[in-house]
């Protein structure tokens, strides 16, 4: 792993320089080979400069991407099914040739799968039934009737977050640290390092996810800033301050404070679905869970023994700061609101906000989409204060977590499988969703495209927020801001009703 980070670190400048010629290049060439034309990212994919220096290296491709250590002979000659969620929110399981579009995503993923096949000698199934948020009971029945009865209709479970989640906790999952999944290597750079950390329960794992998940990348909460904004009121781009340390809580609330008009004339401090005034900042529900998590918070963390425990950050001073802080600047200021829906994005996209918290996603499903707006930047949501070690990032929910059936006849097949659609993901997805789309295509900028490394390589994970449907739900922070409330009485009240789940949740898990 030390000498993959010098590689990276070395590349990263070799590739600075190529960038411009890369991407004009990209625009002559065909999907799959638009992939290899992206900036390098240091903390994911690592391109080096040229097929010549790499070859030399048995552990990199001719693109200078790092390979996976499956035998090259390994061949299964056989199928392989996945339960897929089929209201997944981004496309990232079967794309068929026939239904190919041009799109340079859609594209890799067709790649990815027939790399897959070839190699493993497999030929894939999908089989896609509902199972988000909404259906996370529905989606858990239908694994559970399958597994309970040893039906074997699938291998693998490709699935919204907290619906696999509910898998693991119903005993649904087979162990990925069983020695029967020999072929999986969780030290690669593809797999979440932080999330397999933390969803370890003794020496079990259930799931997991990272490059193998294209809507793990849709879905990093980012801050959106509008520069048209910062000019008319001679502010600071936040780029700027971001790689000092200086981009903080307070930093943000400063820079919040005097940016308002009454935009629609009606005298009133208003935000609907259509129209309202300008302010500094304007959020609702899930996109200020950021604020939770950037100070460092999470619901639940693991103790030494490996079972889940209330994590004393909680019902700590740094939430209730937080709570204080926002609530002061929607109730107590016309510089922010918070409003009854997703009114934001709107807000953003009519130029009405100095800043908006969202997926990184926004910048090509709503903004580029469905507005003529593109006067703003990126940065990582802000960190509590300077001495706070790093930028927090919070996934939204409708990421994939990727795991075995608890009937599953051949672990072994199945452990190659997940590895090798990971790694093919890392190589060929990856590049193009994170590099292309979301950091040139809609973010033609440059320093905007590092900061969407910083913001990739400072990923977070809850196990609280994870297994919110055993728990307690994810909720209480909203709750807070929404009423206005002290954060300590909040927080009381919903321990009190963690406590209670957490004994059955870790008799399910830690075995």
């Amino acid at each position: 792993m030390k000498n993959e980070r010098i590689l990276r670190f070395v590349c990263s400048f070799l590739t600075a320089i190529m960038l411009l010629s890369s991407l004009a290049a990209c625009a002559e060439a065909k999907p799959s080979e638009e992939t290899t034309a992206a900036e390098n990212n240091a903390e994911t994919q690592t391109p080096v400069a040229s097929i010549e220096e790499t070859t030399s290296d048995p552990t990199l491709d001719a693109q200078g991407y790092l390979k996976d250590d499956l035998p090259e002979d390994l061949k299964f000659n056989d199928e392989l099914t996945l339960l897929v969620w089929d209201d997944v929110e981004h496309e990232e399981f079967n794309i068929e040739y026939e239904k190919l579009s041009g799109d340079i995503v859609e594209q890799s993923l067709y790649d990815r799968n027939s790399k897959v096949e070839e190699r493993l000698g497999l030929k894939l199934n999908f089989l896609r039934i509902i199972g988000n948020g909404s259906n996370i009971k529905s989606w858990n029945s239908y694994v559970g009737n399958s597994v309970s009865i040893n039906a074997r209709e699938f291998d693998i479970i490709a699935g919204y977050s907290i619906s696999v989640a509910k898998n693991a906790s119903s005993g649904y999952l087979y162990n990925m640290l069983d020695p029967e999944c020999e072929y999986l290597n969780f030290e690669k750079p593809w797999w979440s390092e932080l999330l397999l950390e933390q969803a370890t329960f003794g020496d079990n794992l259930y799931f997991a996810s990272g490059d193998i998940s294209r809507n793990a990348l849709e879905m990093m909460y980012v801050c959106f800033v509008n520069t048209l904004l910062l000019e008319e009121y001679q502010l600071q781009n936040p780029q700027e301050i971001v790689e000092s340390g200086d981009w903080t809580y307070a930093k943000f609330i400063e820079m919040c404070q005097g940016v308002y008009k009454d935009t629609d004339g009606n005298g009133e401090k208003n935000c609907d679905k259509e129209s309202g005034d300008t302010f500094g900042y304007i959020t609702y529900g899930t996109y200020a869970d950021n604020w939770f998590y950037g100070c460092g918070a999470t619901i639940c963390e693991k103790s030494a023994d490996g079972t889940i425990i209330e994590s004393p950050t909680f019902t700590g001073e740094r939430v209730a700061n937080t709570v204080d802080m926002l609530c002061d600047l929607f109730y107590s200021s016309n510089y922010g609101i918070y409003t009854e829906a997703t009114y934001h994005q709107t807000a953003f996209g009519q130029g009405r906000s100095l800043f908006m918290t969202d997926r990184c996603r926004t910048s090509h499903k709503r903004l580029a989409a469905d507005f003529d707006f593109s006067d703003f930047v990126i940065v990582p949501c802000p960190k509590y204060d300077k001495d706070q070690e790093k930028y927090i990032t919070v996934m939204g929910n409708p990421f994939t977590l990727y795991a075995i059936a608890a009937d599953i006849q051949n672990p072994k097949m199945a452990s190659a499988f997940i590895e090798c659609f990971a790694s093919e993901g890392y190589r060929i997805v990856t590049p193009t969703v994170f590099e292309l789309s979301l950091k040139t295509r809609y973010v033609d900028d440059p320093i905007s495209a590092r900061m969407y490394d910083l913001v990739k390589a400072n990923i977070t994970y809850d196990i609280g927020r994870i297994f919110s449907d055993d728990l307690i739900g994810q909720a209480t922070f909203r709750k807070a801001l929404a009423g206005n409330q002290v954060w300590g009485s909040v927080a009381k009240t919903a321990a009190a009703g963690l406590k209670k789940s957490l004994a059955k949740l870790n008799n399910a898990l830690v075995k």
